[in-house]
């Protein structure tokens, strides 16, 4: 939800609060019940579509970083064994490939991560039989090459995770517009109705129909409030 819609959503509940506090009255508009009733299903619904927006967002970024730490994780030991191996054998080159700490890689973009570790898991690759000694087996290198694939996965799995929170958020704006509209076409021109015989009622609506900002400190344009009601003599 973005700000503007967190202000809107307060405004919503402020009415149906009005409106819950009301019942007697707009008991006397039938429709205004039914107004009443579906808001307070578009309130729901707005609830459920940010919450499941949410949770899209923060699940399929979890389970990349997850996979970034794990790939990191797994090649360390590798590129530490690579480089003393190197040093050893002055072999300048390849210590120059391998020379990344876990805090260097940490430190690359996520676009670079996999490529980086796949260039150190190839060098070792090359100097296998030797690295022996030096505590790293193929079947390290192996399980390097299963990270790689789960992050690809990860990756992929992201990417179709757009499509789906796209459509999330095209869901959400809809549901944000047909409560705009519900308020503005039907609940205003119901409590016009009411506003000689409930001229408090009148009022508490209108009040609760203003939009507030609140969060930055510039005012919301007049054009995009609704009307407050005439001051009464």
């Amino acid at each position: 939800m973005t700000q503007q819609e967190e202000n809107k959503s307060n405004m919503y509940n402020a009415v149906e609060a009005v409106l819950k506090n009301s019942q007697s009255i707009i008991a006397e508009v039938p429709a205004f019940g039914e107004v009443h009733t579906d808001l307070i299903s578009l309130i729901g619904e707005i609830k459920g579509k940010n919450s499941e927006l949410i949770g899209a967002t923060e699940g399929k970024t979890s389970v990349k970083s997850k996979a970034i730490e794990e790939l990191i994780t797994s090649v360390v030991p590798i590129a530490s064994a690579v480089k003393a191996y190197a040093t050893r054998n002055k072999l300048l080159e390849l210590k120059a490939t391998v020379d990344y700490s876990e805090s260097k890689l940490r430190h690359l973009s996520h676009a670079d991560i996999p490529v980086k570790i796949k260039s150190i898991k190839d060098a070792a690759q090359s100097v296998l039989a030797a690295l022996a000694n030096f505590g790293i087996t193929e079947a390290k290198l192996n399980l390097v090459d299963a990270k790689l694939t789960a992050l690809k996965s990860a990756v992929e799995n992201k990417d179709v995770g757009f499509t789906d929170r796209s459509a999330t958020r095209e869901a959400l704006t809809l549901l944000f517009d047909k409560a705009d509209d519900l308020l503005q076409d039907e609940a205003d021109e119901l409590a016009e109705v009411l506003k000689e015989t409930h001229l408090d009622f009148y009022n508490q609506y209108f009040a609760a129909r203003k939009v507030k900002d609140l969060g930055s400190s510039h005012p919301k344009p007049d054009d995009e409030l609704p009307s407050t009601p005439p001051a009464v003599s």
